[in-house]
């Protein structure tokens, strides 16, 4: 099994395996129990950059057009479904199957149909690619959520992060409480150290919607990949 994953920038999925980023080595570690190893020291985890991922949604030669559907879309919520699409192409290698392919992105809004729209738009990009092992993996807000769920909190009553501004330039920002927390900027190899750590484990996140439905999807496509139940 490979995994490709793409993101937004170094301190979530990061831009390529060699800065590596600390939510491409938490899916990594939520993998392993089922897979049995870890797919990163496999060598068989792929970070696609953010902007390869975009040249790849552009190229009318790779993501054919299917419908005029998208037109109806917003600008943001196309982006998604496009960048699906172009993750699915890259995961669709011959050389590397079966792959699962994750995508992440921040919600960056507190409205739930906002992120509803925007991880739909993955699903159906991952869907007009005929790619069945894509998973979505929208922080709502941000994935600054998750982390202080897990750091700050000790993994209980979270929900009421999901609630708070996407907005880093607000006065209480998610990003600004992460690094009063750990008294230091969030930097992508700080971040790293506390997953090599064992301080965020991503299945004991359990009352955080953007959360659950991660790990029921991610459940769902391992189910298939493995062929059997993952609970």
């Amino acid at each position: 099994m490979y995994l490709v994953v793409s993101g937004e920038g170094e301190t979530d999925i990061g831009k390529s395996n060699e800065a590596i980023g600390p939510l491409s080595k938490l899916i990594d570690k939520y993998i392993e129990p089922h897979s049995g190893f870890s797919l990163l020291e496999a060598e068989m985890l792929e970070v696609v950059h953010e902007t390869e991922i975009t040249r790849i949604s552009k190229d009318k030669t790779i993501i054919k057009p299917l419908s005029r559907s998208g037109k109806k879309q917003g600008k943001e919520t196309r982006e998604f479904y496009r960048a699906a699409r172009a993750l699915a192409h890259v995961a669709s290698n011959p050389e590397r199957q079966p792959s699962l392919a994750v995508l992440f992105h921040d919600s960056d809004s507190n409205k739930w149909p906002d992120y509803q729209s925007k991880r739909q738009s993955m699903i159906t990009g991952f869907e007009a690619q005929g790619f069945d092992n894509g998973v979505p993996f929208v922080a709502q807000p941000k994935s600054e959520a998750w982390l202080l769920c897990a750091l700050k909190n000790g993994y209980q009553n979270c929900t009421a992060f999901e609630g708070r501004s996407g907005n880093d330039d607000s006065p209480h920002s998610l990003k600004g409480e992460l690094e009063m927390h750990l008294g230091e900027p969030a930097t992508r190899v700080k971040l790293n150290e506390l997953v090599d750590d064992g301080e965020i484990d991503l299945a004991q996140i359990a009352d955080m919607k953007s959360m659950t439905d991660f790990q029921e999807s991610m459940k769902e496509v391992l189910g298939r990949m493995l062929g059997r139940p993952i609970e």
